[in-house]
């Protein structure tokens, strides 16, 4: 990779992880800094994370410091780059998870962190019952929103570590690639979920499980959405001018695309498309082989 393309790389991770929060990117930098020298590493990761325990709190410093650890044992054990990501997002939305038990943080907003913004939307000429209406969503799904953003935050932030690892050829695992694909029992989770948000209809269930099952559905259409686009992506990029099209629908016609990319994701975990994909490409180039032969 040109040094240029890495900057580029650099720029864009490092962007995403500070806009899903500063400790994500405190987490790609003390990532870095463990696997180099670790008696210069240290001090500048605990100063990094004194300034993210100062500016967000103790919640944010425990996500940062749990984040930048896995980060950076994973890649020194020599993981690739996807089961880097596995642990490093699993244990983050772990640990984000049980500090939200007793912290304010990403997956447990309160009404005091909204309230800033009411005024906001009234300026914007919302009515206070629709705003009520927004704050009451918000609330309801902050956990599954939250542990979108944990595991957001912690892929960006392992990436961004990729790319600071590059500069000084650090981590050699994390350049192996792996495509990411979900195990078909995981379709369970949202199978159960629909159900219990369908049974719901006809016979009552507990505020809590429907709770539980609308966040896990929001977290869940993540993982489907990333799986699904690189289905896509894998489908459209030998297609001339696929991509242009899928780009122009993507602004045109975004939830269409959006509702077939998860659902792309989806099937993915039953069918294997990019295998099917590939099979098919080979018995073309078999048939144009045995057809040039004769």
């Amino acid at each position: 990779m040109t040094a240029e393309r890495n900057r580029g790389g650099m720029l864009v991770w490092g962007g995403l992880a500070l806009i899903t929060g500063l400790p994500f990117l405190a987490a790609g930098v003390s990532s870095f800094l463990l696997s180099g020298k670790l008696n210069r590493g240290l001090p500048l990761t605990a100063v990094l994370l004194f300034t993210v325990w100062f500016a967000t709190g103790f919640h944010g410093a425990g996500v940062a410091a749990v984040c930048a650890v896995a980060a950076a044992v994973s890649a020194g054990s020599g993981l690739s780059l996807m089961k880097t990501i596995y642990w490093t997002a699993g244990l983050t939305l772990m640990a984000g998870a049980l500090l939200s038990l007793g912290f304010a943080g990403f997956m447990n907003i309160g009404e005091s962190e909204l309230e800033p913004l009411r005024e906001v939307y009234l300026s914007a000429g919302m009515e206070p019952a629709t705003i009520d209406r927004v704050f009451d969503l918000i609330l309801y799904y902050s956990p599954g929103i939250g542990a979108a953003q944990l595991t957001v935050g912690a892929v960006a932030a392992v990436l961004f570590f990729r790319s600071l690892s590059r500069r000084k050829k650090l981590s050699p695992g994390l350049e192996r690639r792996e495509w990411f694909r979900m195990h078909w029992g995981v379709a369970w989770i949202p199978i159960l979920c629909l159900s219990a948000i369908a049974m719901s209809r006809t016979a009552p269930l507990p505020y809590h499980v429907l709770r539980v099952a609308g966040n896990l559905l929001l977290f869940m259409a993540l993982p489907y959405m990333v799986e699904g686009l690189q289905v896509t992506i894998y489908w459209a990029k030998d297609i001339p001018g696929m991509l242009v099209l899928l780009a122009v629908s993507a602004v045109f016609a975004t939830p269409l695309l959006a509702g077939g990319i998860l659902l792309a994701g989806i099937l993915d975990t039953w069918f294997d498309y990019r295998k099917k994909i590939d099979q098919r490409i080979e018995r073309i180039n078999n048939e144009d082989s045995s057809d040039k032969d004769r």
